[in-house]
Formats: structure tokens, C-alpha cells, sequence
């Protein structure tokens, strides 16, 4: 996963941005290029790893079927 800039990254071509959300995080998963958007297009988790754990596991089960 290569970072961009602060709390954005991108990981196999997915941009994903990673915000505060009540007591946790939220990443949103944005389709880059000729990518199909993901289902779901968000996660939320109480931690920061954990979050861009589960955002990079939707992005790689969308990937794989």
C-alpha cells in the first residue's frame, strides 16, 4: 500500500481515505481508473489498523470474484 498524502492511500488502485467517525474510523474506498466501485464502498472500525485492515480485505474479495 504506497501512501499519497496524509490520510489518503492507495492500495491495488483503490484510493482510500481514512477519517475520524464517532469513537473510531471510517475509510472510504474510491475506484481509481477503469476499477469498479466496491461493495461495500466504506468500513468503520474502533481502531486505525484495523480499519485499513478491513478496507484492504473488501478491496481484495471485490478483486477476487
Amino acid at each position: 500500500m504506497s501512501q499519497i498524502s496524509g490520510d489518503v492511500s492507495e492500495y491495488r488502485g483503490y484510493t482510500l481515505s481514512l477519517v475520524r467517525h464517532a469513537s473510531g474510523w471510517r475509510v472510504q474506498i474510491y475506484p481509481g481508473g477503469q476499477l469498479l466501485r466496491t461493495d461495500p464502498d466504506s468500513v468503520s472500525a474502533v481502531g486505525r489498523e484495523e480499519a485499513l485492515a478491513r478496507a484492504r480485505a473488501v478491496i481484495d474479495h471485490h478483486l477476487s470474484t
